[in-house]
């Protein structure tokens, strides 16, 4: 009886080990901030997140010690107004990818607690559905819209 238990509990600590944890399935690339004046209340980053594994990942949460609160947004246009629709979660596609740039998803950083000039960085903390979490270098970028970004990779 004790065997099969033990059998039982392996089994069941190893389907965990291997599908609980997905974050190892994610290539983050060009993660960068645009420099905004120092007295901006909310500041935007965008990256690309690959995912190489055989099922959706989502990011539930995204956090900074650098900013009071991130928030995930989709911007759209409806009927000729732009609007920001704020998003749940975000999808990566099971081996696809999902890119964050200006005119699509986005992030919303809000109320930065410290100045944040070109050169620096942020780091951004991404939770994922799996409840694994793992962190981003984001570097802040001035004239980020006109900058060759594949120099970025993470």
């Amino acid at each position: 009886m004790i065997k099969h238990i033990h059998l039982i509990l392996t089994i069941f600590i190893l389907s965990l080990i291997s599908t609980s944890s997905y974050a190892h399935h994610l290539i983050v690339r060009n993660a960068w901030i645009p420099e905004a004046p120092p007295v901006t209340s909310v500041m935007a980053a965008f990256m690309s997140i690959e995912n190489s594994s055989k099922r959706d990942i989502e990011i539930i949460s995204i956090s900074s010690r650098d900013f009071d609160r991130i928030e995930m947004h989709l911007s759209k246009e409806d009927n000729g107004i732009a609007r920001m629709i704020p998003q749940a979660t975000l999808t990566i596609p099971a081996n696809g990818k999902l890119t964050l740039e200006h005119g699509s998803y986005h992030l919303m950083l809000y109320k930065p607690r410290r100045p944040l000039k070109d050169g620096d960085t942020s780091e951004l903390v991404i939770k994922l559905d799996s409840g694994d979490s793992f962190k981003v270098e984001f570097t802040i970028e001035k004239s980020a819209m006109q900058m060759d970004h594949s120099k970025h990779q993470h």
